[in-house]
């Protein structure tokens, strides 16, 4: 290959790189945050497994599980973002005990990330903005 067409190729390459890249960063219509899902990053520091569930005005959806000692993260259907808020139910696996957050207000891209500690009242969460 000559190193003129060598130059002519790599030229090219090199802008359909930068036009690709440009695109990437721009939304059409200026809406790419609405687009972003809500998630629920579930942190279980207890033993036991647990289920994960969601719930909008007594409407519960069960998210997954969330086994002992390890980190999940849920994308949370929009339906369940909504105005009026959610709460996140936490129900180990073989006991008793729940858990249950207040009402989370939670925006498209925000995430609610809730630590399960071994004693269930001693669990917390916060909302993240992207």
């Amino acid at each position: 290959m000559r190193p003129r067409h060598f130059r002519g190729i790599l030229v090219l390459m090199m802008a359909g790189a930068i036009v690709g890249c440009t695109r990437l960063g721009r939304a059409k219509d200026g809406s790419s945050a609405m687009r972003l899902p809500a998630t629920a990053r579930i942190t279980n520091n207890g033993w036991l497994d647990v289920n994960v569930f969601a719930s909008v005005s007594e409407a519960r959806q069960r998210l997954g599980t969330v086994t002992g000692q390890n980190t999940h993260v849920f994308t949370l259907p929009e339906r369940l973002i909504d105005a009026r808020g959610l709460r996140i139910h936490i129900e180990p696996i073989g006991s008793e005990q729940s858990y249950q957050t207040d009402l989370i207000a939670l925006g498209p891209g925000q995430q609610i990330d809730l630590v399960v500690q071994q004693r269930l009242s001693m669990s917390h969460y916060s909302v993240v903005d992207p």
